[in-house]
């Protein structure tokens, strides 16, 4: 499956906080988390490094909290 054909999951936190998540790839092994810039969300990867990544591991990509589809407020620091 392709990056821009996979369904925008959610996972809830423990903090509250609902995830917006994109998940492809064979699993199995350690998964590959992708953070974005601070105000990037899911649409903001490029497609064709997503999927030439995606060919031979576990991609994960988020909205970090506050952006784009995951709830909460963005953060001020990083403490």
């Amino acid at each position: 499956m392709k990056y821009l054909e996979v369904q925008t999951s959610t996972v809830a936190g423990t903090n509250g906080i609902k995830y917006a998540y994109r998940r492809l790839g064979p699993r199995g092994r350690r998964p590959l988390v992708l953070l974005q810039h601070f105000r990037g969300n899911l649409e903001n990867w490029d497609p064709e490094l997503i999927d030439a990544l995606a060919a031979s591991r576990d991609v994960i990509a988020f909205d970090n909290v506050g952006v784009g589809a995951t709830t909460g407020t963005t953060p001020t620091t990083f403490a």
